[in-house]
């Protein structure tokens, strides 16, 4: 549970020189009960209260904040004996794990 918390919490902080990121009164809460979800490994409740807290989000930090915890659910909650794609750059790759035979 600690490791999960640590794991966010790195998460938050990767991608250049530390900032603080100041999420809104409304947001915050929701955020917080995401990630206890989390660390629950809940996360179909941890995204509902990611949606929650979309619709109510006023600053880009609150945008900023929502969308790596988004990442995070994404790339922690993967199946690792099926496929996983992804597209970036307009482009989209599939690892293939988990496939059986000749790739279409």
């Amino acid at each position: 549970m600690k490791r999960t918390a640590a794991i966010l919490l790195a998460l938050l902080t990767i991608g250049g020189p530390a900032q603080a990121l100041v999420v809104s009164e409304k947001v915050c809460p929701l955020l917080q009960q995401a990630q206890v979800l989390i660390q629950a490994k809940n996360y179909n409740a941890a995204t509902a209260k990611l949606n929650e807290a979309e619709a109510v989000k006023a600053t880009a930090d609150d945008e900023n904040v929502i969308e790596q915890m988004r990442q995070f659910i994404a790339s922690t909650s993967l199946d690792p004996t099926k496929p996983h794609c992804d597209s970036r750059m307009g482009m989209t790759t599939c690892d293939g794990r988990g496939a059986k035979g000749a790739q279409p």
